[in-house]
């Protein structure tokens, strides 16, 4: 990977992904615990989540749509510049400042939900911009990066922001801010690029994922993986730090430890997948990461020692990790318009993101703190019932010369 190095803007768009998600961490990690601190419901707590997400998907199809008509570097600069006077607002929300018609909470929902909507138009840009003009190894390997990128600041930032939030809940989000300015930095000094004019030099040759039999399957089971896993995701994001508060006795410390914890396994898991092909299409692969995800969902419904909570935690990071890169290689391979086809990306795991806090808020509301993470199993099992009909459903279009090819075996 040390040849990316010599491609500077792709160095600042990673540098700009830390950032935006360090921002995002910060954010996300504070924002259980200051809605419950305002007296607010779990219920509440997954709306503010699922405000973020639920925007995030609708803006991503109108990004999806109209995204290959707009210029990379001006719509990251609006995006980051926005962003970071909506945090500046949150703080002052949270501070007591702001003076509106409705609660406090309901202001803190409605910026979550702004942040989806400005958020929208820049992961699609960036990661298309990143994917653009490469295919094959040399895909795997700019992603891998990138997610190794993001990942730290998903590893990294959580812990900081449990720390912080001992202190004072306003100090992660006066965090936050100063992230957004350095993003915004970032994106300033990417120098002036022909990014259209990369498309026309992808290599037909190289495009062997489009003469690979099982291309097809692999895209739409990677799609349901995706859907699923996120959902589990939001439910850890929105509500396992409540689980750890209020039921478990855990500070709010020990919560942005597991969160680093998963983001570590995660940024592993990135890393082994970005430096070679050896999991491309192997079905066994799918199935592995989603039993593993229902694990952990287990452990932590079974148990209340600290150490298998953490442990959970940190296996979800690689089923997490198995999902997004799967989706993310096969959603572009050998297609041309890359910002419209990672907002597809992102259009499916913040679906599945929004239905994760929201519901998962609901049924710990009504059915107990465990029954999100029933709830998220549940959710994987079906995602694995579909993923096999797809399988099949599709197999028998293909014509005779694979019909030995087996489930649990790679037609490569």
């Amino acid at each position: 990977m040390l040849q990316l190095f010599k491609d500077k803007n792709f160095i600042r768009l990673c540098m700009a992904a830390f950032f935006m998600s360090s921002c995002l961490q910060l954010i996300w990690v504070v924002m259980p615990f200051v809605v419950k601190a305002m007296e607010g419901s779990d219920t509440e707590v997954g709306l503010c989540f699922m405000g973020q997400m639920g925007v995030y998907v609708v803006f991503c199809v109108i990004a999806a749509i109209a995204i290959h008509r707009l210029k990379p570097k001006k719509v990251l600069l609006a995006s980051t510049a926005v962003q970071t006077v909506i945090v500046c607002t949150m703080y002052m929300v949270i501070k007591g400042g702001s003076r509106l018609y409705f609660s406090p909470i309901m202001q803190l929902v409605l910026l979550m939900s702004f942040i989806g909507l400005i958020t929208a138009f820049y992961w699609p840009v960036l990661m298309g911009w990143i994917s653009t003009g490469h295919e094959g190894t040399e895909l795997t390997k700019r992603f891998g990066f990138y997610n190794v990128t993001w990942g730290m600041a998903n590893m990294l930032l959580p812990i900081v922001g449990g720390y912080l939030m001992e202190i004072n809940y306003l100090m992660p989000i006066a965090a936050a801010v100063i992230m957004m300015i350095l993003c915004m930095g970032s994106v300033a000094t990417i120098q002036k690029t022909r990014v259209g004019a990369k498309i026309e030099a992808i290599k037909q040759a190289e495009v062997s994922d489009k003469l690979n039999p099982a291309q097809r399957q692999f895209v739409f089971m990677s799609k349901v993986a995706l859907f699923a896993v996120f959902v589990c995701v939001g439910i850890f994001r929105s509500q396992l730090g409540i689980l750890y508060k209020y039921e478990l006795g855990f500070s709010e410390s020990i919560y942005g430890w597991s969160i680093s914890l998963m983001c570590l396994f995660n940024v592993i898991f990135f890393y082994i997948m970005g430096r070679g092909h050896w999991w491309h299409y192997k079905k066994g692969f799918f199935v592995a990461s989603q039993v593993l995800t229902v694990v952990c969902l287990v452990m932590i419904v079974l148990s209340r020692n600290l150490f298998v909570q953490l442990a959970a935690a940190g296996l979800t990071g690689i089923t997490y990790a198995a999902a997004y890169s799967s989706h993310q290689y096969y959603g572009v391979s050998g297609g041309k318009n890359r910002s419209r086809l990672m907002a597809i990306h992102e259009i499916i795991l913040g679906a599945g993101y929004a239905s994760g806090s929201l519901l998962g808020g609901v049924f710990s509301d009504h059915f107990g703190r465990n029954w999100p993470y029933i709830f998220g199993a549940i959710v994987i099992a079906a995602a694995g019932v579909i993923q096999i009909s797809i399988w099949f459903a599709l197999k028998r279009n293909q014509n005779s010369s694979n019909a030995h090819t087996s489930f649990l075996t790679s037609p490569t």
